[in-house]
């Protein structure tokens, strides 16, 4: 029933994942209370400005953050018209982000990966786009150009320039200017914040932007411990990951060339998130905005392929039960 709902394309559905994102954001909107993470480390330029405008622990910084949310959300629909990753008009992309990117409560606030996570949404657009057209070098530019952007909200954005470098394999024939013109694109905001900082600011001020960027790929990591229903929930989404890629493996050719390799970029944006996680110091549980990204296609997709209604509409009951698990049991 739930997943028969979820997988149609009525409005009202638009309606049940907005209420399912205020239900995921429920107890920062009751008790907007900021928690330390790493990304607050860096004192990137783009971010550092918003910062002042609206503090952490406010109420106005969790409904900015509600709101970026739902956008990025909406975003992967219309990702799915354009490109036609999934074979379906379906809301379901959006409904299972909703879910993977609030399910951890200290970062359900105005935060630089939420904010440049936009940027990279914006890069891969201009990415896909590149797909058997002849002339790409504006597409590439800007493609470059917003990863930067993203990096100058939070540093560890800029290791996503690799995933322009590997779409282009995926994509494209190999053109070295295609590579040039993406490198170009993503030094120009880095010149302009270069210049900027020089003529100015102090020596010190462009010293210290210098060292947070550095500070963003520090390879000595250290993991915090959960509470327990966070174990349970990335536990069991886990499970449902491994079963989805199995089951787009044993399908793969059945699906249309183009399909495939936004797919393959999928899969390296995954990857990439997670070797991010896993090596880098200062980054942390607020990578699950970039996991959320292929995950939602990859979940939305392995709906469309088993037919069980139960066993489907299991998973969806799971993944509420234990998000409303988070929010009783984590932080009271």
């Amino acid at each position: 029933m739930i997943s028969a709902i979820l997988k149609s394309n009525r409005p009202g559905v638009i309606v049940l994942i907005v209420f399912t994102g205020i239900l995921t954001w429920g107890y920062s909107f009751l008790n907007p209370v900021v928690i330390a993470l790493p990304l607050d480390n860096f004192n990137m330029p783009l971010y550092s400005f918003l910062a002042v405008i609206s503090p952490g622990d406010s109420l106005i910084s969790v409904f900015i953050g509600f709101v970026l949310v739902l956008l990025q959300a909406f975003m992967l629909i219309q990702f799915n018209k354009k490109y036609i990753l999934i074979n379906y008009r379906t809301y379901l992309p959006a409904f299972f982000y909703i879910l993977i990117s609030g399910s951890f409560i200290p970062l359900q606030r105005l935060n630089p990966v939420l904010i440049g996570t936009i940027f990279i949404f914006i890069s891969l657009d201009y990415i896909f786009s590149t797909y058997r057209i002849e002339y790409a070098l504006n597409k590439l530019f800007l493609a470059g150009f917003f990863v930067s952007i993203a990096s100058l909200f939070w540093a560890p954005f800029a290791i996503f320039i690799s995933i322009i470098w590997i779409s282009l394999s995926f994509l494209r024939p190999f053109i070295g200017r295609d590579w040039i013109v993406s490198i170009l694109g993503f030094f120009t905001p880095y010149l302009f914040v270069f210049v900027l900082y020089f003529v100015f600011f102090d020596r010190i001020e462009l010293v210290g932007l210098a060292e947070s960027i550095n500070a963003g790929f520090g390879l000595i990591k250290e993991f915090s411990t959960l509470h327990l229903s966070y174990y349970l929930f990335y536990g069991f989404l886990l499970f449902i990951i491994i079963n989805a890629s199995y089951t787009i493996v044993v399908n793969y050719q059945k699906k249309k060339i183009k399909t495939r390799k936004y797919f393959g970029i999928n899969w390296w944006i995954f990857v990439i998130s997670l070797l991010l996680f896993l090596f880098f110091k200062n980054v942390s549980y607020e990578i699950i905005y970039l996991f959320g990204i292929p995950v939602s296609f990859l979940l939305t997709d392995y709906f469309y392929t088993i037919k069980k209604d139960w066993y489907l509409n299991s998973i969806i009951v799971i993944l509420i039960g234990l998000i409303v698990f988070i929010q009783i049991t984590a932080h009271y």
